[in-house]
């Protein structure tokens, strides 16, 4: 009898669900202007507050084509929202009605994940570029986002390109992976 080949494992994206991974993205993109690595133009903020077990990305406040450099451990799945709003369950249906867009690695293609109005919570800290709210907050999450499987020891090209509720959003990545 033939050794049964061992069954996939799952993904951090089957791991997490919608309310857990907005969580945790909208933390971490909710850090001060000054150093968030949402408006950062260069990459230099991505590294700070990573999760454990996924390496966040982020598109851009729509302000134009962003270019940026980011170091990426070795196996950390990514985590990239296309587009994607932090707001109430009205404004979450009106969003995705328009939200489109794609994320290419290496010029492939990856599959995105569509999140309709999803409660969730997370942490803001003060001066962050969603508003003058801090704390511990309730919010309706929804949008666009890829879950990338880790990519393996490299350099990787890692295009976001997408619109909803009237943003552009145009971010390449040069991520470095397997760098300490």
């Amino acid at each position: 009898m033939a050794a049964q080949p061992p069954s996939p494992q799952p993904s951090t994206s089957d791991r997490l669900a919608p309310a857990d991974f907005q969580a945790r993205w909208w933390t971490w993109a909710s850090q001060p202007s000054n150093t968030n690595p949402v408006s950062d133009t260069s990459g230099r903020y991505c590294m700070r507050d990573q999760p454990v077990d996924v390496w966040l990305l982020a598109g851009s406040l729509g302000d134009g084509p962003v270019e940026r450099q980011c170091r990426v451990p070795a196996d950390k799945p990514l985590l990239a929202p296309v587009v994607n709003l932090a707001s109430d369950i009205a404004s979450c249906e009106t969003f995705m009605k328009s939200a489109q867009g794609e994320v290419l690695l290496d010029g492939s293609t990856q599959t995105l994940t569509k999140v309709s109005a999803t409660p969730f919570t997370y942490e803001a800290r003060a001066g962050n570029p969603y508003g003058a709210q801090t704390g511990r907050l309730n919010s309706i999450g929804c949008g666009l986002y890829a879950w990338i499987s880790a990519p393996p020891s490299g350099e990787h090209e890692l295009v976001i390109r997408g619109s909803g509720g009237g943003e552009e959003i145009d971010v390449k990545y040069k991520l470095i992976v397997g760098a300490d």
